[in-house]
């Protein structure tokens, strides 16, 4: 299959409205648990929450990559993050407080989790992603959807954001200084955000 006949099968209504159906349950489970913890903290928990559904040349990359044949069912099948949820707070602890609430969903069930805050990529990336099978109900039949939702800091999103333009499009010949400048950024990065939960925990004494 090439990737317009991909992009022609992730076009079909029936498929986008399922994905679509998941993406409103796992956004009012994450509106319930920022009010849970808002409430609980007495401040503002989730800054934002983004979502999105990758198309069909990003779904041909990473097929490619993975060592699988470009299908509609082999991306159905192998691939975890073609739903992808993001939500960005402003401190390291609030990330692991809304991993944990999300995880005791009964109808979610975890399939895999990547900490890459404690365990940063050789790229500096730092994210926490949480790899959940949820459940799909129509009349008698029950399918499940595979969903990613990537938690991380306002700094770790400017971060990546700032990766993602200038190391997907920068010339080759200065790609590797960029990088290099980017890997001890992300270093800082993660300094301030252990700083900021610090001045946050000692203000609230």
């Amino acid at each position: 299959m090439n990737t317009e006949l991909l992009n022609h099968k992730l076009s079909e209504p029936e498929f986008l409205l399922k994905k679509d159906w998941i993406i409103r349950q796992i956004e009012f489970k994450l509106k319930m648990i920022d009010l849970e913890l808002s409430t609980k903290h007495n401040r503002t928990i989730m800054q934002k929450v983004e979502h999105r559904i990758k198309d069909a040349s990003s779904i041909a990359r990473k097929l490619i990559k993975k060592g699988y044949k470009i299908t509609f069912e082999n991306a159905d099948e192998k691939l975890n993050d073609i739903i992808g949820i993001r939500v960005v707070c402003l401190y390291r602890d609030d990330i692991y407080s809304i991993a944990d609430l999300l995880k005791q969903q009964k109808d979610f069930t975890l399939i895999k989790e990547k900490d890459y805050i404690k365990n940063p990529k050789k790229s500096g990336y730092q994210s926490l992603h949480l790899i959940f099978d949820v459940p799909l109900i129509y009349k008698e039949a029950t399918e499940t959807q595979r969903v990613e939702i990537q938690l991380r800091t306002v700094a770790m999103d400017f971060w990546a954001g700032v990766d993602n333009q200038i190391c997907y499009k920068k010339n080759p010949a200065k790609l590797k200084t960029a990088e290099l400048a980017l890997k001890n950024y992300s270093t800082e990065i993660s300094r301030m955000d252990k700083q900021m939960m610090e001045l946050r925990k000692n203000a609230e004494l």
